[in-house]
């Protein structure tokens, strides 16, 4: 028809060529609608799908992760496997470039002193539970099919396949990690992919490592979980003010409190101020030591505690880039000595349990929202004088938390 409409002369057919074509566009854009009403609808995480939408519509969920070429010593280099080796080691030092532990052998004293001084030490403790062959089953049928997988490259759909014939041996191996505190190592190896998320493409700075791990490990990891979860939930040990990575609490939830703190001081005609945090880079600057005796004093200790540490310890990790000709390079193995593994199942939950004290520090002074690592402050006080001098100590309090936990405020 397209052929017809260029070489005829005829003013009814062209007429009819054009409305055709509105016609034709109206349905496409009306199917397009469809069917990304469908995908919401029938998805779980309608935020996420959302954005999912967005990217594609945008064009930028295929070329995000494509790393062409990187500024590297002031030059730009597109030697792919260049780059996945500098990107390492970029990764892997985040924490010593933005944090300088304190000399000496005593360095979590501060951190811990803090604790004491703001929360009541429990008296019972966590015990891990051994696991079964049902609860083992029913982690493997959650998981997504997929054929993506870690640096064993099995993936969930093999897995599936091959649930009947390993359900018994993962039982008892993993029973034996929940007996005996010590994670395979294994399970421990990741494959890191660089992803965007602001600024220019260019710089090492402007992305964050998301781990893709061993199927093995996220299953190990839902286990161990379900425990800890519970034990935190049961014992109200996760403070009130934080709403990320729980369960039933969004980030709609934090908005609402956020709003509600603001206006019961605007009805009690308070001066009202708020300080907004963006903690930099802190899932990679988590240090193991104050974690682990963080966990320790929330009674999480024993075997518990030898597990986390020995899920910690002795993490290795490579990247794995792909640049614009679709060619894939991966760079040499890095010990990991900083942080939480990005893209796993317990790495959120320990970061929540490292920055747990902070609410308790600040709501003698004032209302903390607490959304992972963005922290929202609200400081209200019934003069001006008053109210600079809190917001004043608020801050000195804020900033010597982050030097004590070794964290950096953007």
């Amino acid at each position: 028809m397209y052929e017809t409409f260029k070489y005829s002369n005829d003013p009814g057919f062209k007429l009819y060529y054009k409305k055709y074509c509105k016609i034709l566009t109206s349905n496409i854009e009306a199917s397009k609608r469809k069917h990304y009403d469908n995908l919401i609808s029938k998805s779980i995480n309608k935020t996420k799908t959302t954005w999912n939408i967005v990217k594609t519509i945008t064009n930028k969920r295929n070329s995000q992760n494509k790393i062409a070429s990187m500024n590297i010593n002031n030059h730009l280099i597109h030697d792919p496997d260049i780059i996945a080796n500098s990107f390492n080691p970029f990764f892997s030092s985040v924490a010593q470039n933005f944090t300088q532990e304190p000399s000496g052998n005593n360095f979590t004293q501060d951190p811990i002193r803090n604790l004491n001084s703001n929360i009541l030490k429990l008296t019972t403790s966590l015990h891990l539970n051994p696991t079964l062959t049902n609860e083992i089953n029913k982690i493997i049928q959650s998981l997504k099919t997929k054929d993506s997988h870690g640096y064993d490259e099995i993936s969930s759909r093999i897995l599936k396949i091959s649930t009947p014939c390993i359900l018994s041996p993962l039982t008892y191996i993993f029973n034996k990690v929940l007996y005996s505190g010590i994670f395979p190592d294994r399970m421990k190896f990741s494959i890191i992919k660089p992803l965007h998320k602001k600024g220019t493409t260019k710089e090492f700075e402007n992305y964050r490592p998301i781990s893709s791990l061993t199927v093995f490990s996220k299953i190990l990891e839902k286990i161990i979980y379900k425990r800890l979860y519970s034990y935190l939930e049961n014992y109200n040990i996760l403070s009130d003010e934080q709403f990320g990575f729980r369960e039933k609490l969004s980030t709609c939830s934090a908005t609402n409190a956020l709003i509600n703190s603001i206006l019961i001081s605007l009805d009690k005609n308070k001066f009202v101020g708020g300080l907004f945090c963006d903690l930099h880079k802190a899932f990679d600057c988590v240090n193991h030591e104050i974690l682990l005796a963080k966990l320790e004093f929330y009674s999480i200790s024993g075997i518990s505690n030898k597990l986390i540490r020995s899920y910690l310890n002795d993490r290795y990790q490579r990247v794995e880039i792909m640049n614009s000709m679709h060619i894939k390079s991966t760079s040499s193995w890095e010990l990991m000595e900083h942080g939480v593994p990005q893209g796993s199942v317990l790495g959120p939950l320990l970061f929540l349990i490292y920055i747990n004290d902070l609410a308790y520090t600040l709501r003698k002074h004032a209302t903390p929202v607490l959304f992972a690592d963005d922290t929202s402050i609200i400081i209200s006080s019934t003069t001006m004088n008053e109210f600079k001098n809190d917001l004043s100590f608020v801050i000195n309090v804020t900033v010597t938390w982050c030097k004590n936990n070794l964290l950096t405020l953007n």
